[in-house]
């Protein structure tokens, strides 16, 4: 049976208020917020640097906002399984991602479904941190520098390593291969320890490794130091040039920021900036990132998404031309 013109009317003028009502409700949400702990997924195990990062972050907003902030570790699939419990969440500021190179911007090339858009399931909150890579050989090489590297790896073919398929050290290293025009037996391996394992005897003969975990092998004199993948050399070892000294224009950072799933109250979004960039502003933040060998780089909303943007389309390329692909 039709509906009487009285209901139908009813109906379109609900129609036309279901916009406006999710308006209100969403507002409403926001007030007063948070009201209970806000929980921050670490999309990888307990230890690494963006758990470390994780936790850094919630007790400093913590302290800024007044409330519980608490980190949960959620790992597994490069960061997946973390990512797609956000972009699933409930988009009311109780569960931003610790958020990195991999989840939001290198998985979408590698897997053939990582069950999340790293753009748009999500709303970048801020930047927190970046760190960079460092290249180091082993002695017998008697190589100083990027350029005695490349030139000795066109003469002969080296074994070299890194310590996450996929990750930034695998990136940074295939990016240099790329850009430098060289080849060579690549072994992949499952983190630091087992990579250093053979670069340190010399079974491999150069190696990529988060700054941390490389430099006292460096500085210890068991490793050289060929270079850092940022721009521009790190302060905290000012002596390492950068590989970009070398090649121009290469640049790799492992960089971490929060993100919330798409959706989320612009006020949210907007009080933690605010209140994330006033704590990284601080000289104790900045000091305790400099121990781990991390740069906080606050930023806003709109500038974390243009970054994330950025980063999808040069990993995107260097993946496809390096051919590499997982399940």
């Amino acid at each position: 049976m039709a509906p009487s013109p009285e209901a139908a009317a009813l109906r379109r003028r609900a129609l036309l208020a279901a916009p406006l009502l999710a308006l209100a409700a969403r507002a409403g949400a926001q007030e007063g917020w948070p009201t209970r702990p806000v929980r921050i997924v670490a999309p990888f195990p307990p230890g690494g640097t963006v758990d470390i990062l994780a936790r850094l972050t919630a007790t400093w907003l913590q302290e800024a906002i007044g409330q519980p902030f608490v980190v949960e570790n959620r790992s597994g699939a490069g960061g997946n399984i973390g990512a797609v419990a956000v972009a699933r969440a409930q988009p009311d500021g109780y569960t931003p991602l610790m958020g990195s190179p991999g989840t939001q911007a290198i998985n979408a090339h590698l897997y053939a479904n990582p069950g999340y858009d790293g753009i748009a399931d999500f709303a970048p909150i801020s930047l927190v941190a970046e760190v960079p890579n460092l290249l180091a050989a082993h002695p017998s090489l008697g190589v100083q520098d990027a350029a005695g590297l490349i030139a000795l790896a066109k003469e002969k073919r080296l074994a070299y390593g890194e310590t996450s398929i996929g990750g930034s050290t695998h990136l940074s290293a295939e990016l240099l291969r790329l850009q430098a025009g060289i080849e060579g037996e690549h072994v992949t391996y499952r983190g630091s320890s087992p990579m250093l394992a053979d670069l340190l005897p010399g079974r491999i003969a150069w190696g990529v490794d988060n700054l941390p975990s490389i430099l006292p092998h460096i500085r210890a004199g068991s490793l050289t130091a060929i270079g850092v993948t940022s721009r521009a050399r790190w302060s905290g070892a000012p002596e390492i040039p950068a590989i970009a000294e070398t090649l121009p224009g290469y640049e790799v950072t492992a960089w971490f920021g929060l993100l919330a799933p798409k959706g989320t109250p612009e006020g949210v979004i907007r009080t933690v900036n605010a209140a994330l960039a006033r704590m990284l502003g601080t000289p104790g933040a900045a000091q305790r990132l400099a121990e781990l060998g991390a740069t906080p780089i606050p930023c806003t909303p709109e500038a974390y998404r243009a970054h994330i943007l950025a980063e999808h389309g040069k990993w995107g390329e260097v993946i496809r031309r390096a051919g590499i692909r997982l399940e």
